[in-house]
């Protein structure tokens, strides 16, 4: 089976901590990785509304993944083209594939767009749950949508061909972004509103937007998101899967774990990294999903969006 992963934070804890991508303190990391091949983790820069300076910490995390790369280089292999989606699938690799979550990070300068594609980049986000200078987030107080900024951005990340990431913006923000984008958009670790009333979750109207314009939904590993008494594992995991493909279809829903980005208490009972994946696969053949199904949602159905894309 070939796995894909919407979203992990594992570059920044692993910068954070000063320990390599092989060390199992991660809940991705490559020792249980590679026993997975073929793999893709999408791996995300993840820009904390708390840093000062977004565009130079998002390149501190950038810079720490290029060296682990250096360091595994018979492992890791960075995706950034339909060539490296065949090629982990070929060599059975890791492949990584770099995203940055927040697009503060590009502060106040739409070229900057250009420069993270230059190193890799191939999904962005708009915010993360704060509102920030391209729009609101999925926190925020007073939803206004997008900027005039953000709508720039919009725009010039579909020019580039970067796949747009709606996790964690506004409802507003989500409609706006829907106007303007000439491209399918993404959820990349998202869960379901009518299953768990959480503002980070997407609404049914929001799912089935994702899916007419040919998007995924990676659902997110956060018990928070899952359920409304924050206890959960495989089997809420699979039925916020489950609701998705029975709203929209099988082929508009995935994985995105935020693995390495969930605090102690928000990680799943029975899924705590990525050398338990397995049990998630065993709780869909429970639920009745078919093996070629499982197949879409472990991973299939990413690669259709990466490959319209890359």
């Amino acid at each position: 089976m070939f796995l894909v992963d919407g979203h992990c934070d594992t570059i920044q804890v692993a910068l954070d901590k000063r320990i390599d991508l092989d060390d199992e303190k991660l809940s991705f990391n490559l020792k249980q990785a590679r026993e997975k091949t073929p793999i893709i983790q999408m791996t995300a820069a993840f820009v904390n509304p708390s840093y000062e300076n977004s565009f130079q910490k998002a390149n501190d995390i950038i810079n720490y993944f290029e060296k682990q790369i250096k360091k595994y280089p018979e492992e890791i292999l960075q995706v950034k083209t339909k060539q490296d989606i065949l090629k982990v699938e070929k060599e059975k690799k890791i492949g990584c594939l770099l995203t940055i979550e927040n697009g503060r990070a590009i502060e106040n300068k739409i070229e900057n767009i250009d420069y993270f594609y230059d190193k890799g980049v191939r999904i962005m986000s708009v915010t993360w749950n704060e509102d920030n200078l391209l729009g609101c987030g999925a926190q925020t107080k007073q939803d206004n949508g997008l900027t005039e900024l953000g709508k720039q951005y919009i725009q010039r990340l579909n020019q580039k061909k970067i796949i747009i990431d709606i996790s964690h913006s506004s409802e507003k923000t989500f409609w706006d972004t829907i106007k303007i984008s000439e491209k399918p958009i993404v959820a990349t670790h998202s869960c379901c509103h009518t299953l768990c009333q959480h503002p980070r979750n997407l609404k049914d109207e929001q799912i089935k937007q994702i899916a007419k314009d040919n998007g995924i939904i990676g659902i997110c590993y956060c018990t928070t998101f899952l359920s409304e008494t924050g206890i959960a594992g495989t089997r809420e995991i699979a039925k916020h899967i489950a609701y998705i493909a029975n709203l929209v279809g099988i082929n508009y829903v995935g994985v995105g774990s935020d693995f390495d980005g969930l605090e102690e208490e928000n990680i799943p009972v029975d899924l705590k990294n990525i050398g338990q994946i397995e049990k998630l696969v065993q709780e869909l053949r429970k639920v009745g999903f078919h093996e070629n199904e499982i197949e879409k949602i472990m991973g299939g159905n990413w690669i259709r969006v990466l490959e319209e894309f890359l």
